[in-house]
């Protein structure tokens, strides 16, 4: 049998992740080192699942579907730009916060928790925080201010999410792809 390494995501549009590709390069030029995101794969994670076989995949496909058919496309912006574990001059973790019709969103994660429990899928016990992830173990440069530099980041941007994917991970090389297996479109109510 066969089996995936997977998880659930809102996938981005192209004009998305230049945005995004943009603000990243802001830090870049302002760090020492760092592991950032591709642009190609920035998204926002729903559900890690972890490896699933063929079959596993077509329920969970027939899920996503449903849901899709039920849910509407998402509202969202560009918030500000925080961190996760911060270790002497390391950060962790630096991502993108998101604001907008975040009950949609929130509405969506928990219908997902819900349907893949009963498959095996254990609930998340970490509260749902949505953010999407730029770069991780950054060194920033020592001789500016940091919190004062991530804050003047200008990170407005408006968007909207309409595309339910479960995505593929995979290791090339040393690094992280995502590649969409099946994508399925959120009801579309903001023309």
């Amino acid at each position: 049998m066969f089996y995936v390494r997977t998880f659930i995501a809102l996938d981005f549009d192209d004009d998305l992740k230049k945005v995004l590709s943009n603000i990243q390069n802001k830090i870049k030029i302002n760090s020492f080192k760092g592991s950032w995101v591709d642009n190609e794969n920035f998204h926002l994670t729903l559900k890690f699942l972890g490896e699933i076989d063929e079959k596993q995949r077509e329920i969970i496909g027939n899920i996503l579907k449903s849901i899709s058919q039920k849910n509407f496309a998402i509202s969202l912006r560009l918030d500000e730009l925080g961190y996760f574990n911060k270790r002497k001059d390391q950060y962790g973790v630096i991502w993108v916060g998101i604001k907008g019709e975040i009950d949609k969103l929130n509405k969506i994660y928990d219908i997902i928790e819900e349907d893949m429990e009963p498959l095996g899928f254990k609930k998340e016990k970490r509260p749902f925080r949505p953010h999407i992830t730029l770069g991780r173990r950054i060194v920033l440069d020592k001789n500016i201010d940091q919190e004062r530099f991530l804050k003047d980041i200008d990170v407005n941007y408006k968007f909207l999410l309409d595309k339910l994917v479960l995505m593929r991970s995979e290791k090339i090389m040393g690094k992280r792809k995502y590649t969409p297996i099946q994508a399925y479109r959120l009801i579309d109510n903001h023309r």
